[in-house]
């Protein structure tokens, strides 16, 4: 009737509607920080081991905070202008908020890595926790910590969301650690590669090829289980997917994220694993091909993710 209003001039949309706010920007935010973290989790392991020198270690330390911060500036230009310049109100309420736990998560990882380093800077050798002693292992165990808190601390981050059942569920955090392990080992056979060549290459793998397989087997597995968890879920989650295996995101999803990101890289690890790659520049370059299709492989999987996660009710 003319000139009624109320209820009569509401709209109804009767449909599941996928989410719109968390866009590319906020899947590299999301594969930047867990990547990150896995590096700077592997290298402080390998260099613990002896694996790699001082010097690879010390590039997969600069690496990992230049991803850290790049991965930040993405999420902070996605929030917009005004949160930009008030970043420093996301430490506010830890105690309820993940943002905030998460920037404190990243910035004493960001602090205490630096602190590991200052020993071996020429003329700072006689600090107390240089490599050895019991006040370094304390604060390398601490980076470890504060590392893997902060892999999973972005799967957290999507499982807390009740509105959506996709991300509504324990399996995101494993998976989402297990892929920033992956991402994070898969970087440092590029950095070896860069500074020292198919020599550095032939001693790093023997250690890692096989641990690459493992993850790589891992975390297809773990994404097998999280995919059919959730087509025995509620309508909404066997809608999102529908959604990312049969429509539109199907050809990212099993070309990127599966193919690229895992058969691929698997079947050509598996081989230098077994001894069956040469130690020869062709083969070196068909190894860190391989790791960069790790991590086209990573940044896909978040980025499907976010894209076919649906509210639970219609809006």
């Amino acid at each position: 009737m003319k000139g009624v209003k109320g209820l009569s001039d509401m709209k109804f949309i009767m449909d599941l509607q996928v989410q719109r706010h968390w866009d590319w920007k906020v899947a590299f935010y999301l594969f930047g920080a867990g990547t990150s973290a896995g590096l700077i989790f592997v290298e402080v392991v390998l260099q613990g081991l002896g694996v790699v020198d001082e010097r690879a270690a010390l590039w997969g330390m600069w690496v990992g905070l230049t991803l850290v911060l790049v991965s930040l500036g993405f999420l902070f230009d996605h929030l917009g202008p005004g949160s930009r310049w008030s970043f420093l109100y996301v430490f506010r309420k830890p105690r309820t908020s993940w943002i905030a736990r998460g920037a404190i998560i990243v910035t004493l990882l960001v602090i205490l890595r630096l602190l590991v380093l200052l020993p071996s800077v020429p003329g700072l050798e006689g600090l107390p926790w240089g490599e050895g002693s019991a006040s370094g292992r304390v604060l390398r165990a601490t980076v470890l910590i504060l590392a893997a808190a902060f892999m999973a601390y972005s799967g957290l981050v999507l499982s807390s969301w009740n509105s959506i059942a996709f991300w509504n569920t324990p399996l995101l955090p494993i998976l989402y650690i297990g892929y920033s392990f992956l991402g994070g080992m898969a970087v440092m056979p590029i950095i070896e590669v860069m500074i020292g060549g198919t020599v550095g290459l032939g001693i790093l793998g023997q250690v890692l090829w096989p641990s690459l397989l493992i993850l790589l087997l891992g975390n297809g597995l773990i994404l097998l289980l999280y995919m059919w968890g959730m087509t025995t879920g509620t309508l909404p989650a066997r809608e999102s997917v529908h959604r990312l295996l049969c429509e539109r995101h199907r050809w990212s999803f099993w070309g990127g994220t599966v193919g690229i990101g895992l058969i691929v890289p698997a079947v050509i690890v598996s081989l230098a694993a077994g001894g069956r790659l040469g130690t020869g520049a062709p083969s070196a370059l068909l190894l860190v091909a391989a790791c960069a299709a790790i991590l086209v492989g990573g940044f896909l999987l978040r980025d499907n993710i976010l894209r076919v996660g649906i509210y639970g009710y219609p809006v």
